[in-house]
């Protein structure tokens, strides 16, 4: 829900958070004693310039180390800025790297005790808090009376997103949380922040899985080298920078092969799987090369072991250098209808003349929670197949299109 009208929630304005780099130990104290600088500075990020809107939800891209985290810290006030102006408007509730705000030695009812006081709950209103939060992260008092020191990653980030997001901020900033954990429990994280979302709060939601910034996000900003490169739509966004990374890391194209079983991703607790990929055509199944314009049909297996798991079934097609050519989803027609039952699913994309160009292509199968969002399994990369064409039109695909010319037009 974006009110454009309204005040950002978040601005920057020209904001740097810049390091002081020494050489030697020594020059620290040399520093000081002389009052002659002997640093040099490390900008993490420079000249940022932000704003984000009520009840927005803003993605965060960019490769490691390119000022994302820093940036997420500046917002939720764990860091000040160096130079520029910085405004936030409203409480914040933030999920930092893994650790962030507990203490290792204390345990995990103290730390959200902490937490919450921390974020303005009453001394009357602790209790309920406490059981809120452990309810939600689905943790024992046993377990909560134990140093966190002891805690898995998965506990870990179950406890940290509980606690963040019981107090109900008005903003939630999100750093790679939802990595960690198991499918169950990031099914309902991602539910509690589109509940999040659909009340108006202001979400600013950092990941390197694109297809969730994707799907989360209306707007996006790309950080680059401590900079903001590129911000706007999120698809823009997003493409610019899945096009630079094509780009980093471009390899020469292989000949295709016949693949095998699709390559699993989600590993082998996913309550829905993928069995089996295939291509049929008139010459065959799976061939290595199609002509261009004949039915091809895509069949996709799937076995659910929970009969009341509704889910949905997406694939993509993408070139050699990883640039997507098509994508969809059982869950884009609205309304839409899951998959549900336990036991074997089929299901089937039929194109009636495939209009791909000659070229070498691969598929990309997912499977994915009753929202689209949640990845459950995936099989990326597979079903290498080669398009032959014999007309004389050139690109990527077959536009359908006619010629036509005037003459002796105009004066």
């Amino acid at each position: 829900m974006n009110r454009p009208f309204e005040a950002p929630v978040i601005r920057l304005e020209g904001v740097g958070k810049g390091y002081r780099v020494y050489e030697r130990p020594l020059d620290r104290l040399r520093e000081a004693l002389t009052r002659r600088p002997v640093h040099r500075t490390h900008w993490a990020l420079r000249d940022v310039s932000l704003d984000i809107r009520p009840g927005e939800t803003f993605g965060l891209v960019g490769e490691n180390g390119a000022g994302k985290s820093t940036l997420l810290k500046l917002v939720a006030g764990t860091l000040r800025a160096t130079e520029g102006e910085l405004s936030v408007h409203g409480r914040v509730a933030a999920l930092l790297e893994l650790g962030a705000g507990f203490h290792p030695e204390e345990t995990g009812r103290d730390n959200v005790m902490l937490m919450g006081a921390m974020n303005g709950v009453l001394a009357a209103d602790m209790a309920t808090y406490y059981a809120g939060v452990a309810e939600f992260a689905e943790l024992s008092e046993e377990v909560l009376r134990r140093p966190v020191k002891t805690y898995s990653s998965g506990m870990f980030m179950r406890l940290a997103f509980a606690a963040a997001t019981a107090v109900d901020p008005d903003i939630l900033v999100i750093d790679e949380a939802l990595s960690v954990g198991d499918l169950h429990f990031q099914k309902k994280s991602l539910d509690r922040i589109m509940r999040f979302r659909e009340a108006g709060k202001t979400v600013l939601f950092c990941s390197h899985n694109l297809y969730q910034v994707r799907s989360l996000c209306s707007r996006a900003a790309w950080i680059d080298g401590g900079r903001v490169r590129e911000v706007g739509d999120t698809e823009h966004v997003v493409t610019a920078f899945e096009a630079y990374e094509r780009a980093k890391d471009a390899v020469e194209p292989q000949a295709p092969s016949l693949d095998a079983a699709p390559r699993r991703d989600a590993g082998s607790l996913s309550p829905v799987r993928l069995v089996d990929v295939r291509l049929e055509t008139g010459d065959g199944i799976n061939p290595a090369f199609i002509d261009a314009f004949q039915t091809v049909r895509l069949v996709i297996d799937v076995e659910s072991f929970e009969a009341q798991r509704p889910f949905h079934v997406g694939f993509a097609i993408t070139r050699n250098d990883h640039e997507n050519v098509f994508g969809s989803s059982t869950h884009f027609p609205r309304p839409d209808q899951p998959l549900m039952g336990l036991g074997p699913h089929r299901v089937s994309v039929r194109f009636p003349e495939l209009p791909l160009l000659s070229g070498d292509y691969r598929l990309s199968i997912y499977v994915l929670d009753d929202t689209g969002l949640q990845v459950l399994d995936a099989a990326e990369g597979i079903r290498a197949f080669r398009i032959h064409q014999r007309r004389r039109e050139f690109g990527l695909v077959y536009l359908p299109h006619v010629w036509e010319s005037e003459n002796g037009h105009g004066a």
